[in-house]
């Protein structure tokens, strides 16, 4: 049973199935829920677009990230009436950092039991290339992590001897 859970929020689907998997998990004794937005403070240079200065700061603002951050947790806390079972407590964190440093450190500084988080499923290739963030909270998470996908990857779901050769 979990005391408290640490949910990271990005706004994707499997974050939002994370959420469901968290309320599960935290139902029969009502544990804490720890619901995070981490906002990567320049993610356009991460892809390779061209910032103007005005764009950059703005982009790093702790305004913004709050405000796009609270958005972000509105729209999942509006969905926490819909899991049956959960009536327990929950908080809201809003941070601004790389995403993977972050959610590990509130995680140590919550103390939870847990990490519950979405795998997006980066391709095979682009997850061995930069690694997700999932993958990379997984290995240095001194606590639990459960990673869970919105649906079945057209990968899973193949049959053992279908597996993709990238040679």
């Amino acid at each position: 049973m979990f005391k408290s859970l640490l949910i990271p929020i990005d706004g994707s689907e499997d974050s939002h199935v994370a959420l469901n998997v968290a309320c599960q998990l935290a139902a029969p004794i009502q544990g804490k829920l720890h619901l995070l937005h981490v906002r990567d403070p320049y993610p356009q240079l991460h892809r390779g677009e061209m910032l103007s200065v005005e764009a950059a700061i703005k982009a790093a603002s702790v305004e913004t990230a709050f405000a796009e951050g609270r958005k972000v947790l509105d729209r999942a806390l509006d969905t926490l009436p819909s899991f049956p079972g959960y009536n327990g407590e929950f908080d809201t964190h809003i941070k601004q950092g790389s995403p993977a440093k972050t959610i590990v450190a509130e995680a140590e500084r919550l103390k939870v039991d847990a990490i519950v988080m979405g795998s997006r499923g980066l391709g095979q290739f682009k997850g061995l290339m930069i690694g997700s963030v999932s993958h990379k909270v997984t290995h240095v998470a001194n606590c639990r992590v459960i990673c869970v996908h919105e649906k079945p990857r057209e990968h899973a779901t193949q049959a053992p001897h279908e597996f993709v050769d990238f040679d």
